[in-house]
């Protein structure tokens, strides 16, 4: 039995919970993960996990082996990698994972130029809002929004992730309003709300020294930026959205910062940017290091600039 491989078979179903999956993350049968993890419990002769035809589930003494090996293995992965790379041809797979408006709008062509220069390198992106957990999930990287991070992991700040409220011109004329608006008008416009993947984003409005939530006369719910954005071009509504993703369309017009009485935002009194997240073992190894490192230098505080000078 190759107990390495079997080790790493069982550490990715007991996080996974399903046999189908790691097959696929390995691109392996699902019979030859099964039969790894069954070999591995005869030579321990223990059940490391219980199966049926609806799951798979960890056994208390599954989760004990987990919590024991999960680190060596990690460990063990990151070895390899390191000794098998160079800086000066770094190769093989880096994992990153984005949201999806950054990474479509600044992440992709940055890596693009990055691919020029390292083409022996492969990028499996994943553009999502969903929370990461690294080392625990398949990333390396991770982009993500909102405060700096409480994880164990470095968090280097890329750029401001400040939210305004925006609409087309020809919106704002439709609502009869004296400019700026005051909180009563905001909250009988058309609002374009945003669905994290927490829940629907609210919106908040700084009035008598305190922020309070704003009662929004909602008309479009999304999940996708591209939506909210379609919707505000076709004059549709307000929204509100971070300046970095709306940055063209401010520049030629098409948008305007709606004045506001007292200030309007998602995150009420909170300093939050855009972070880039990875382990510092991870930091080791040529090819993450080199694709942090050029993230970071060609990200880090541009978009500060771009919007100061809107």
């Amino acid at each position: 039995m190759d107990k390495i491989r079997a080790l790493r078979y069982f550490k990715r179903v007991a996080e996974l919970c399903s046999f189908t999956a790691v097959a696929e993350e390995f691109d392996v049968p699902a019979s030859s993960i099964s039969r790894r993890v069954r070999d591995l419990e005869q030579s321990l002769g223990v059940e490391l996990l219980q199966r049926s035809t609806r799951k798979v589930e960890v056994t208390e003494l599954g989760k004990l082996y987990y919590s024991m090996i999960n680190e060596a293995i990690r460990q063990l992965e990151q070895a390899d990698e390191l000794v098998s790379q160079t800086f000066e041809a770094p190769s093989g797979l880096i994992r990153i994972s984005c949201l999806p408006s950054y990474g479509e709008q600044h992440l992709t062509p940055l890596l693009e130029q990055f691919i020029q220069r390292y083409p022996n390198i492969v990028f499996d992106l994943h553009y999502s809002d969903d929370l990461t957990q690294l080392g625990k999930d398949p990333v390396d990287i991770a982009i993500r929004g909102g405060s700096a991070p409480d994880e164990h992991v470095i968090a280097k700040r890329l750029s401001k992730n400040e939210f305004s409220l925006t609409a087309t011109p020809e919106y704002l004329n439709t609502l009869g309003k004296e400019i700026p608006l005051n909180k009563q008008t905001i909250e009988s416009a058309h609002a374009l709300q945003y669905r994290g993947p927490r829940g629907l984003i609210d919106w908040h409005y700084f009035d008598d020294d305190h922020w309070v939530p704003l009662k929004l006369s909602t008309h479009l719910i999304s999940n996708n930026g591209k939506a909210l954005l379609a919707a505000a071009l076709n004059h549709r509504g307000m929204f509100c959205v971070p300046s970095w993703s709306i940055c063209e369309h401010l520049e030629s017009g098409e948008l305007v910062q709606v004045p506001t009485q007292g200030k309007v935002s998602v995150s009420p009194g909170g300093d939050i940017g855009i972070f880039l997240l990875y382990e510092r073992s991870k930091y080791q190894i040529p090819k993450i290091k080199l694709c942090v490192d050029f993230i970071c230098e060609h990200l880090q505080h541009h978009l500060d600039r771009t919007n100061e000078q809107i």
